[in-house]
């Protein structure tokens, strides 16, 4: 029996037709419901991105700000004793101090690299030797030389085994320092350079957590592993302070080096790539090259603590001496450049350095990189507040208090249409984002009280100005320059003020768990997913009743055919 919609006659189809549009009718209403709260949705989304924006903004000059751009520097090189020398470049941060100092290069650190004192016949053919040799390091780890003047304190070094997935130690001086802090004795482990080393945390329950930090002295007679190759063990007596300079127990550490596995079917060049693909400890890294028949070994690292170490290690052939890398005493054969370590002065005051670029312990705030042309000059470094940066920071909050501005008025207007007819925007009745929007414009220009030794107490005083008529933010910045260079502490504390109560307003409506928008949000999503649940279940029923008509209506329509053609034969027996 057939009961496809399309078989059956106009009358019952229409009839199914004008069932399932009347059914039909509350799922358009559920339809415009569900996006009515899309819109919902999309503008308290769109609210919050434009807050969150704002709060950065805020955030940036807030005084938990974690920089503080408000008394950021700017560093600039001038003066050069030789014209068009670079000399050096620098950065300055907000703990830099403004002034001008001389710098003087003396030399610049170099890299220690050596050679094949001859070269040989070919780079690219087999050389037939067969043996191991050691570079970067020793053939194995060791302890050259110890102090420990307080055994007391730390009673003496030794080395281990590294720990899987830690690094191991350059080949370099450590000193254990101890510190009495508040009563509490505590060490950590640095260079020679002066410089913290990271090393397994004790006590902790990854054997792979490392601090740099100062970690409390252990109780008893415990060995402190550094998981890098370097262990040393405190005397658990009275213990002494001791540092770098004095009184700190030290050890000259001699890391292990790549061994390289030479076969008689390896030319030099294959030799270098083997050099090239060897693991390191930290700091002793090195490279090989292949000039004019040569091996080259150079140091990844400058200065004089970082020399290469290379050496014979077992196998039939002498490789390094083979190839006239070292001589038959195992020193190098041809020095082609010394390690040495940069020199300069900073007004007078000389100083020292393994690198030349990214010094940033040697003026505070600064950090220096010294040019490659900068041995035999000098320049001057100029380091003044950083004013592009001030302005930047009020720019990017008036442009978002703007933005944020216009949105909220947008969404919270409510527009006279036609007579007795309005218009009102989504958030119209969200009292707390009609609230937002006159909050936002009275944490921004009102006055603040507490200010003291200064004469500015509003942002308008450092040129940020509300029009009266659009409402919108302006930055007179030769306004705000004049403010930060008359009283700057003022003009800091000042913004810093404003950041602070525009913060604490912004964060109602942006804390991801507890926020305005963020509860806004979660209440819609759930009234979207219970209003599209409606959806695909009404959906579900119509399709169902409409299969249940077309049956129930094809059933009739083949029972009046029968019942038609019945009388039609009747009538012709008649």
């Amino acid at each position: 029996m057939a009961t496809d919609i399309a078989a059956i006659n106009s009358f019952f189809s229409n009839l199914i037709t004008e069932t399932l549009q009347t059914e039909a009718k509350p799922l358009q209403r559920l339809t415009t419901e569900l996006q009515s709260l899309e819109a919902r949705k999309s503008v308290y989304s769109t609210a919050g991105t434009r807050l969150s924006s704002m709060l950065t903004s805020v955030n940036n000059l807030a005084t938990d700000s974690t920089t503080n751009f408000l008394e950021q520097r700017s560093a600039s090189v001038s003066e050069p004793s030789t014209t068009g020398a670079a000399v050096f470049t620098a950065s300055a941060n907000d703990q830099a101090i403004a002034g001008t100092q001389r710098i003087a290069v003396t030399a610049l650190a170099k890299a220690h690299a050596v050679g094949s004192s001859t070269a040989l016949e070919y780079s690219d053919q087999q050389l037939g030797l067969s043996g191991v040799f050691t570079v970067g390091g020793a053939a194995t780890r060791s302890i050259s030389s110890t102090t420990t003047p307080n055994p007391a304190t730390v009673s003496g070094f030794s080395t281990a085994d590294l720990t899987t997935g830690l690094r191991e130690l350059g080949s370099d001086q450590y000193y254990v320092e101890v510190r009495n802090n508040s009563s509490v004795y505590e060490f950590r482990l640095v260079n020679s350079q002066s410089q913290a080393v990271a090393i397994r945390k004790y006590g902790s329950a990854s054997s792979t957590e490392t601090t740099s930090a100062w970690q409390a002295v252990p109780a008893g007679q415990p060995t402190v592993d550094t998981g890098r190759g370097l262990k040393f063990t405190f005397g658990g007596g009275s213990y002494t302070t001791g540092s770098k300079a004095a009184n700190a127990a030290s050890a000259t550490y001699v890391a292990k080096g790549a061994a390289i596995t030479v076969l008689s079917t390896h030319t030099l060049t294959n030799i270098a790539a083997l050099i090239n693909r060897g693991t390191f400890a930290e700091g002793n890294e090195v490279t090989a090259g292949v000039v004019d028949r040569r091996l080259i070994l150079t140091a990844n690292n400058s200065g004089t603590h970082r020399s290469v170490l290379a050496g014979h290690a077992s196998g039939t052939d002498n490789i390094l001496l083979a190839l006239k890398v070292v001589d038959s005493g195992g020193a190098f054969a041809s020095v082609i450049q010394a390690p040495t370590n940069a020199a300069f002065s900073v007004d007078g005051i000389s100083v020292t350095r393994s690198q030349n670029s990214g010094l940033t312990d040697v003026i505070s705030g600064v950090t220096l990189n010294l040019a490659a042309d900068a041995a035999g000059k000098n320049a001057a470094l100029v380091v003044t507040r950083d004013n592009a940066t001030i302005v930047a920071k009020l720019k990017a909050l008036v442009a978002d208090f703007n933005s944020t501005n216009d949105y909220v008025t947008g969404q919270t207007a409510i527009s006279k249409v036609a007579d007795k007819k309005y218009s009102a925007g989504i958030l119209a009745q969200d009292n707390n984002f009609v609230s937002l929007r006159r909050n936002l414009i009275s944490d921004l220009q009102s006055r603040v009280s507490g200010l003291t030794g200064t004469t500015y107490t509003a942002m308008t005083d450092l040129g940020v100005n509300i029009s009266t008529t659009s409402l919108s933010a302006t930055l007179d910045e030769a306004k705000l320059l004049a403010a930060f260079s008359s009283d700057p502490t003022g003009a800091k504390a000042l913004v810093n003020a404003v950041a602070d109560r525009l913060q604490a307003r912004l964060k109602t409506f942006t804390t991801t768990t507890k926020g305005v928008v963020d509860a806004s949000i979660k209440g819609i999503t759930a009234q979207i997913s219970d209003v599209t649940s409606r959806i695909s279940r009404g959906k579900q029923l119509i399709t169902e009743h409409e299969t249940s008509l077309k049956t129930q209506y094809g059933r009739h329509q083949a029972e009046i055919m029968t019942l038609m053609n019945t009388q039609s034969s009747l009538s012709k027996l008649a």
